[in-house]
């Protein structure tokens, strides 16, 4: 009998637990949506500021000089 009452009363508070965790995503979604979308933005930014370093074409900036 104790064991079932145990077994119940873990399930109960897995269930509050999990409703809990629920409740808090629903009710701070636009704050964890505006999170991600900075996150997202900071990581492009710094991709492309690695992709397109202004050191990268100091060499062709010479050349294209001497061409005109």
């Amino acid at each position: 009998m104790k064991k079932t009452v145990g077994v119940i009363l873990k399930i109960v508070a897995t269930a509050l637990a999990v409703a809990a965790v629920v409740g808090a995503i629903v009710a701070f979604w636009d704050q964890i949506m505006d999170l991600i979308d900075t996150i997202v933005d900071k990581v492009e930014e710094k991709r492309a500021n690695r992709c397109f370093e202004p050191e990268e074409f100091d060499d062709f900036a010479d050349y294209d000089d001497s061409i005109m």
